[in-house]
């Protein structure tokens, strides 16, 4: 009787735990496959451990051929993935440690959960963000660590500090007019404005305008290129790359120009090597163009120089056209000369001054070009042989001497021709002062010879 009693006691309780545990099963089954566990982002569903593995450092590797992009306050570093290191040992001990089964739970289902990778990182990773000088390095660490860890995105934003002291002195200030054909000055005005010149990170004004260069013409590129040029001038930056625009613009010095063309591979590059960050504000007043360059300290003085070492004059050149009526002239190209300049730079700091040679450019003259009429007066002699000095026709004053031509010819014959010369090109240097530039006629050949010519 008792023995009855026991076996219908032990089915009783058998019953009810497989009315309870079948119906759980059954949910957590269901439950299951819409959710799988993750490590890393990576799925791990039904995998035993050497495959869990393969599949996280599978996907690590190819993680890892990409740079990680951070960004903020237009200012863009790139992180060496190397510098993140994975590890793959202690991700599965913490996954097995939470997922893991007592064997008198067997009949539970095995836990979904979703762990990121163990990562460490680089102590060089902290100095890169650190150098910036405009970021909060703390929180955008963590941001890019939690990224990683997930095997998530390479481009990461930047937690921005605030960036206001950084405007606490201003180093160089221009301000130009902008030219009247320039497209898209406006553009690339925004583009530059609160940029961050970072210290020891090479600043390339290509790489500045990549997305707006199409939107915008090479005069307003070469404008804007060209204040930034004298912007930087005014510090003591290293200019690594600069070219000239090898004509005088309408705006700034022969000498402070610069020249950006893309499809040529020319840009303008420059190199803070200070120990603070400075930050760029540019603002359009008006029909000027106002760039600042600002510090949160200006620790020296920097004065540019740009002197002319050589003057070279054009030369006139005359065409004759039939076109035109006799004795009437035209100047259809005005002479400018050529010039070679030199810029100089001079440091203060600490009661001391040094001055360097920063560039030296050549600027060819423009000839002048003037034409002339090719027709000649119709002369009628008599039959002595001597022009008719009382023939009207012959009254005509063409060289503008305010004389009849006939009694210029005779003037002429007992002085002196006159020779008339443009004021432009008749330049002479008479100075005494040994620091004037020469003047002179000729051109610099490819090889930076400077050939003289007669004018």
């Amino acid at each position: 009787m008792k023995l009855h009693l026991k076996i219908g006691s032990a089915v009783a309780v058998l019953i009810i735990l497989l009315t309870v545990w079948v119906p759980n099963l059954i949910i957590d089954r269901v439950l299951a496959k819409g959710d799988e566990s993750t490590i890393g982002g990576i799925s791990v569903k039904d995998l035993e451990d050497d495959a869990i593995e393969n599949a996280l450092r599978e996907a690590i590797n190819t993680w890892q051929e990409a740079p990680i992009d951070v960004e903020g306050a237009k200012v863009m570093i790139s992180l060496d993935p190397k510098l993140f290191v994975f590890d793959v040992e202690s991700t599965m001990a913490e996954y097995h440690s939470l997922t893991d089964r007592s064997w008198l739970a067997f009949w539970k289902q095995r836990q979904v959960v979703h762990i990121p990778l163990h990562v460490v990182v680089d102590d060089q990773v902290k100095k890169q963000l650190e150098a910036t000088g405009v970021w909060e390095v703390e929180k955008t660490l963590n941001t890019i660590i939690t990224e990683a860890s997930n095997l998530k995105s390479h481009e990461v934003a930047a937690t921005v500090a605030d960036t206001h002291l950084i405007e606490s002195e201003r180093l160089a200030l221009s301000i130009e007019e902008i030219p009247t054909n320039a497209r898209g000055v406006d553009k690339l005005a925004n583009l530059l404005n609160e940029s961050i010149v970072l210290p020891n990170e090479p600043f390339s004004f290509l790489a500045m305008i990549e997305e707006k260069y199409e939107e915008s013409d090479s005069e307003a590129i070469n404008f804007v290129a060209s204040m930034l040029y004298h912007v930087a001038l005014q510090t003591d930056y290293e200019i690594s790359e600069r070219h000239s625009q090898g004509e005088k613009p309408n705006y700034l010095q022969q000498g402070l120009d610069a020249r950006v063309n893309r499809a040529l591979d020319k840009d303008l590059q420059f190199i803070n090597h200070s120990d603070q960050p400075n930050k760029l504000k540019l603002t359009v007043e008006g029909d000027s163009l106002k760039m600042e360059l600002l510090a949160q300290k200006k620790e020296k003085e920097i004065s540019v120089r740009v002197s002319k070492d050589k003057i070279i004059q054009p030369r006139v050149i005359t065409r004759y056209s039939k076109d035109l009526p006799i004795g009437r002239e035209e100047v259809i190209q005005k002479g400018q000369e050529g010039v070679r300049v030199e810029v100089y730079r001079s440091i203060s700091e600490n009661g001391s001054t040094t001055d360097e040679l920063v560039s030296r450019d050549y600027y060819p003259p423009v000839n002048k070009i003037i034409v002339k009429s090719s027709r000649q007066p119709v002369v009628t002699e008599n039959s002595s042989g001597n022009s008719d000095s009382s023939d009207p026709d012959l009254q005509m004053d063409l060289d503008g001497d305010g004389l009849p031509d006939t009694q210029s010819e005779n003037k002429k014959s007992g002085n002196n021709a006159k020779t008339n010369k443009d004021t432009s090109t008749d330049s002479t240097n008479t100075s005494t002062d040994p620091n004037d530039p020469e003047i002179v006629y000729g051109y610099y050949d490819k090889g930076g010879n400077f050939i003289q010519t007669s004018p």
